[in-house]
């Protein structure tokens, strides 16, 4: 079995071509059809233009049962408030289920993914996940 952990990381811009990069990788990990969760680290990014924000709800749409069936969850690692209130906002239309958390820093976020992958029953991906970003078990 393949890596259950997505790692995407976004730059100060959080452009296009950033989310374009994360789609095609999210698609892979769709077509694999096995449980996985997304660690999305956009620490960097300040702002997000209108058309990222239209284009990753446009995709989070299309892809609403593949993502249901094989998402554990997507930890957002992101400071900025005003880009936390706007991933809430994608998330709110485009009627994500799964579940999710926001933390501003990334121990929480990779703790919150372990515990994801290890409830169902993914306990060496957890523990590797745990070792990899120093986080204790809970």
């Amino acid at each position: 079995m393949l890596s259950p952990l997505l790692v995407v990381k976004f730059d100060r811009s959080g452009s296009e071509q950033d989310l374009e990069a994360y789609l095609k990788a999210r698609a892979a990990y769709l077509r694999r059809e096995q449980p996985h969760i997304v660690l999305f680290d956009a620490r960097q990014v300040h702002m997000l233009s209108a058309r990222v924000r239209q284009r990753y709800t446009e995709w989070l749409r299309e892809h609403e049962v593949a993502l249901r069936q094989w998402t554990l969850g997507t930890a957002y690692v992101i400071e900025s408030p005003t880009v936390r209130m706007m991933m809430s906002v994608v998330r709110h239309f485009a009627s994500m289920a799964n579940p999710f958390i926001v933390t501003a820093t990334l121990p929480p976020a990779a703790g919150w993914a372990a515990d994801r992958l290890s409830e169902a029953g993914l306990v060496q991906s957890a523990a590797r996940i745990r070792a990899h970003y120093a986080v204790p078990s809970s």
